[in-house]
């Protein structure tokens, strides 16, 4: 994954911003960074801080959005020239956002303090359509094999997400978080297996 260490210098202000926001909340948490702190370390003043963003919350809202496209790009990256079976896609894909939140940008920002900042409505809202759509371009397969039903793949793909992105938070807050990420992986291999198998049964 991208990481907001690179270098920004001749990005725009807003760039180099989200840049050193992402990276300073992924370091040390939402609460103890202060705009003054991303402005000192993006080389702009407060004020540059307030011309591109409303407050504090409105800058992290951003970071967590570039965070979101970069688990995307790593989603789909690392799943291109795959030789699968077009229906292992779908468990596959859950392994590659699983990893993908393992980041510690992600996991910092978008699982530990964004639910708590964003409030639960708004925290969904940013989530789901990346997530859901990711979800949904496996779930063409099923909907293509004539297992799924068209106007069924919205649903399945939003359930299916929320499975996975309640699997990631408890992956971030466990106390063992790599005993945790071996029980969700495991616990979604085998939500995708009944989910098939149920599938393939009622063909």
């Amino acid at each position: 994954m991208n990481s907001a260490a690179l270098d920004t210098a001749h990005g725009s202000n807003r760039d180099r911003l989200i840049a050193q926001a992402r990276r300073l909340f992924a370091q040390c948490g939402y609460a103890d960074v202060s705009v003054d702190e991303v402005a000192a370390a993006a080389g702009l003043t407060k004020g540059a801080v307030y011309y591109q963003f409303k407050d504090k919350a409105d800058l992290f809202k951003a970071a967590c959005l570039a965070v979101m496209d970069d688990v995307a790009r790593h989603v789909d990256r690392n799943g291109r020239g795959l030789n699968l079976p077009k229906l292992a896609l779908l468990a596959n894909g859950a392994g590659r956002l699983f990893d993908a939140y393992e980041s510690e940008e992600a996991h910092r920002l978008l699982l530990i303090d964004g639910p708590a900042v964003m409030g639960f409505a708004e925290w969904t809202a940013m989530m789901e359509p990346v997530g859901v759509c990711l979800v949904e371009n496996a779930m063409r397969h099923y909907v293509d094999a004539g297992l799924v039903k068209p106007h069924q793949s919205k649903i399945l793909s939003q359930l299916l997400f929320g499975a996975f992105i309640q699997g990631a938070l408890r992956m971030a807050t466990a106390p063992d978080r790599a005993a945790a990420a071996r029980e969700v992986r495991e616990g979604a291999d085998i939500i995708l297996q009944a989910f098939l198998k149920g599938l393939t049964a009622n063909s």
